[in-house]
């Protein structure tokens, strides 16, 4: 009995495995994010690992989740600096017109209107870090093919944009989420993102051996 209770085929061995990954990479992402500077590549290599990992079916979780941090250390250190940035201006400009708009009818639609703006920037956001994990692309390309694609899939990038407010807010009011949330949230978000991006791929992945495994399956072509 216990055999086939611990035999790695078993459906609750594999349940087990696969929530020890979401929180070990989730742990793995805020460890590196709670320094700020790392978040950019962190968050790449996150999504890279999850994305193998649960959907591919790869077996070299934390392996792939160091190479990928390594590979995106460069591009990702500066995109993810800006998007600190731009967050932080984006809220404290939010609390401005949030603070006027109880005055004016005004006031109320431009809080409306910028609520939009945003909703459009996390998409983009949303965009970069996983655009990075999967092309090799400069600062400028990254941004702007993040761009591109969130005007051109702007549905998805409305259902993106939620998909990070949901994910902030309960990380943010219950704490607790923190430790399953950033590898839930990068699963959902590729349900989205991958089909995206397939059109770019040079061919469709197929998840390697272990020791087979390249640097090329962990990049796409450029956009």
């Amino acid at each position: 009995m216990f055999s086939k209770l611990f035999n790695p085929e078993n459906g609750l061995m594999i349940t087990m495995s696969w929530i020890t990954d979401c929180l070990f990479l989730s742990l793995l992402w805020l460890f590196f994010s709670v320094f700020l500077i790392p978040l950019g590549p962190a968050t790449a290599a996150l999504y890279d690992t999850a994305v193998h990992t649960f959907r591919y079916k790869e077996e070299v979780v934390y392996r792939r989740f160091f190479r990928s941090f390594r590979k995106n250390l460069k591009t990702g250190i500066p995109a993810g600096i800006i998007c600190l940035v731009t967050g932080w201006l984006g809220y404290t400009v939010w609390n401005r017109i949030a603070a006027l708009s109880g005055s004016s009818d005004m006031g109320y639609m431009l809080l409306w209107g910028y609520f939009v703006i945003l909703l459009l920037l996390l998409g983009i956001i949303t965009f970069l870090f996983p655009l990075l994990s999967r092309f090799e692309t400069g600062l400028a390309g990254l941004f702007k093919n993040g761009v591109l694609l969130c005007m051109i899939h702007l549905p998805k990038t409305v259902i993106l944009s939620l998909l990070s407010v949901v994910t902030i807010w309960l990380c943010l009011w219950l704490w607790w989420p923190i430790i399953f949330m950033p590898c839930l949230s990068a699963l959902i978000a590729s349900v989205f993102i991958e089909p995206v991006f397939a059109p770019y791929m040079p061919e469709k992945e197929v998840p390697p051996e272990p020791e087979e495994e390249q640097d090329s399956h962990m990049k796409g072509e450029e956009l």
